[in-house]
Order: structure tokens, then C-alpha cells, then sequence
């Protein structure tokens, strides 16, 4: 009996002792597979840490206010604009930025454009390869100096707006960057192709190339251009851009024809100490083409510009001669102004502009009313 007892007594030890080994085991297992799952969360958050630490967004752009009092005409308080600028960085590796503008027009409505919305993959220290929607590369203007709160005037320099001489935006690729220095010597340079720009007979009647970025241009081949600029001294740029292609007229017809399509630019800026000087020279070529009753020719543009900036009473005096000339129209335009600079990047403008349209064709009636204008800009 007492034997029986013993084995009974010893069989319970050992499957009381066989069982609180499989708990152990089992406790074991499991501990093993939330550590796991801890570190894999763990890999998972470090790596999503990791990739927007990588990532930074910034809001930037401009706004402005103008007040316009041209001859034979009343004063009106005739722009609003504000135009937001949105940035984007992955690293060093990607940069995303676009420019919305909205505007108020004549009726009170408020007009949507985007001024351009393009990619850049940077390639390496001299090198990002943009895609989408940019600004111009050919000339200086439109592509550094349009921003209200940089441009030194009120308004831009006849034929430098919109229709004028000068390209504005491109849908295609570019390729950007600065060279190493040669010596002293610094250089840029953009090497593009887009959709070509399409020629005709805009709203007011002005045959006008327009070179507003086009979607579906098929018929006219693509625009093929850049620009150099080199920086032989710290203070100063000299810059030369060329284009070549075609551009798509349509017919009355509702047919299309293409022309042949040339742009040649030169362009200068140069500091010296508080005087700043720019310069630039635009002309767009259109051959002629025997399906159209519209003459070809050549759409072309220049100004020189000086400014002072005062730093002890925040004051700066302006100065501007520029003229436009296509196949209709010859103009030109002395622009004197005065800037009142609350910051760098907060200023109330005033300016005068003495116009004449020297051939006194021009459709545009106002061509040749001299304006009194203000503007309050502001960029951010």
C-alpha cells in the first residue's frame, strides 16, 4: 500500500513538473513573438521617423495692391493679387514648387491661375532635372524679377507682360544647374524642351504670339532652348539665351499650320554697393507660311533699369526706359519711381509713366496715356 501511494505521489510530481515545463515553454514562445512584434513596430516607427524627418513643407509667395490714375481716365484701386508659393523637399534628393495666383478682374471675379507647378530631382551637386509647368528660362524678368515685391516698379517693363516679347511659362523638361568655378568665375546654366507656343489674333484684335504653357500643341514641333549666364564678378551677371521651333497657328478654317519659331535674349544685372543696374534684350522670330493671310516677323523688347536704395531713410529712387516692337506697333516708355522700404520684403511703391505708341496703330487705346500708379507689396 504504501508503495502505491509513493508511485502515485511521484507520478503526480512528474506530470505537475511535465506541465509546468510546457507553461514555461509556452510563456517562453510568446514572450519571444511580442518581442519580435515590438522590434518590428519599433523598425516600423524609426523608419517613418526617419522618412519624414526627411520631408519638409514651407508656405511662401507675395501679394500686392495697386492704385492706377491714368490720363483722360478716373483713379481706381485696380489689382488685387495674391499668390501663394508652395515648397516641398525630400532631402536633398527631390524639391517640388508651384505658384497659385489669384486675382480679381475688372467684374470683381476672382481668376485662378497657376503660374507654374514643376518637380526637380537633383542629380548631383551641378545638376536637377525639372519636369511640369516653369517659368521661362530664357531671359531674367520673368523668371527672377516678376514677383511684385522684386520687381522694382509697379508694374512690368512694355513688352515683358503678358503677349509681349517675352516667353512666360513651359510645359516640358529642363535640365538646371551651375558649373564649378573657373578661377573666380561662377556660371548657370537651363537647357530645355516644351510644347512650342501658338501664334494668331488674340481677343483685341493684337496678332500676338502667346506663350503661355500649352498642354496639346501636336501639330508644331517642340521648343528646343536655354540659357548661360556667367558671374565674372561676385556683384554681376551676363546672360545669353536662344530657342529655336515651331508654333501652331490655327486657321480660320479651324485647320493648323506651324511656322518657324526663333528667340534670341541677352540679359545683365550688376550691383554696385547700394546702385543696382539690369538690362535685357528679347526677340521672338515667326517665319511666314503660305496657308496664312497673317505676316510673319519679329515680336522684340528691351529696358534698362536703375534703383538707389537709401538705407538711412529707407528710400529708393527708380528709373526705367523700355520699348516693345512687333509688325503692328512701336512703343516705348519712360517709368520713374519711388519705393518706401518698411523691410526688405514690405514695401509701398509710387510711380509715373510717361507711354507712346510711336506709330499710333496700336488697337490698345491706352497705349499712349501716361499713368500715375501705387502699389503696396509684400512677400513671405
Amino acid at each position: 500500500m504504501k508503495k502505491l501511494m509513493i508511485g502515485v505521489v511521484l507520478s503526480t510530481m512528474m506530470t505537475s513538473t511535465l506541465l509546468v515545463a510546457e507553461t514555461q515553454d509556452v510563456d517562453i514562445k510568446q514572450l519571444r513573438e511580442d518581442v519580435d512584434a515590438l522590434q518590428l513596430r519599433d523598425k516600423q516607427m524609426q523608419n517613418s521617423f526617419e522618412d519624414h524627418s526627411m520631408s519638409a513643407f514651407q508656405l511662401a509667395g507675395y501679394a500686392s495692391f495697386d492704385f492706377v490714375n491714368e490720363e483722360d481716365d478716373d483713379g481706381s484701386f485696380s489689382e488685387v493679387k495674391f499668390s501663394p508659393l508652395l515648397l516641398y523637399t525630400y532631402g536633398d534628393i527631390f524639391l517640388f514648387e508651384a505658384e497659385v495666383e489669384l486675382e480679381i478682374n475688372d467684374e470683381g471675379e476672382t481668376e485662378t491661375n497657376l503660374e507654374y507647378a514643376a518637380g526637380t530631382f537633383f542629380i548631383n551637386d551641378y545638376m536637377g532635372l525639372q519636369v511640369g509647368k516653369f517659368l521661362s528660362p530664357i531671359g531674367q524678368f520673368v523668371q527672377n524679377q516678376h514677383p511684385s515685391w522684386i520687381n522694382k516698379l509697379p508694374s512690368a517693363p512694355v513688352g515683358f507682360g503678358h503677349d509681349g516679347a517675352a516667353l512666360s511659362s513651359n510645359i516640358g523638361i529642363a535640365l538646371r544647374g551651375g558649373l564649378p568655378k573657373i578661377g573666380e568665375m561662377r556660371s548657370n546654366y537651363a537647357i530645355f524642351v516644351a510644347n512650342a507656343p501658338t501664334f494668331g489674333v488674340a481677343d483685341d484684335g493684337d496678332v500676338i504670339i502667346d506663350t503661355e504653357a500649352k498642354t496639346d500643341v501636336s501639330d508644331a514641333s517642340m521648343t528646343i532652348g536655354g540659357r548661360y549666364a556667367v558671374n565674372p564678378l561676385g556683384n554681376m551677371e551676363i546672360g545669353v539665351s536662344l530657342a529655336t521651333g515651331e508654333v501652331e497657328e490655327e486657321l480660320p478654317s479651324e485647320e493648323t499650320v506651324a511656322r518657324d519659331y526663333d528667340v534670341f535674349g541677352a540679359d545683365l544685372m550688376y550691383n554696385i554697393d547700394a546702385l543696382n543696374l539690369k538690362a535685357e534684350y528679347i526677340q521672338q522670330k515667326i517665319g511666314e507660311n503660305a496657308l496664312s493671310t497673317l505676316e510673319g516677323g519679329t515680336w522684340k523688347a528691351w529696358y534698362a533699369q536703375a534703383a538707389y536704395q537709401f538705407s538711412s531713410v529707407k528710400l529708393e529712387p527708380v528709373v526705367r526706359y523700355s520699348e516693345y516692337h512687333n509688325p503692328e506697333a512701336d512703343r516705348n516708355q519712360w517709368a520713374f519711381g519711388l519705393n518706401y522700404l518698411f523691410t526688405n520684403t514690405l514695401l509701398a511703391k509710387v510711380a509715373y509713366e510717361f507711354n507712346e505708341d510711336e506709330d499710333d496703330t496700336a488697337i490698345d487705346s491706352h497705349a499712349n496715356n501716361d499713368r500715375f500708379l501705387v502699389q503696396f507689396a509684400i512677400g513671405f
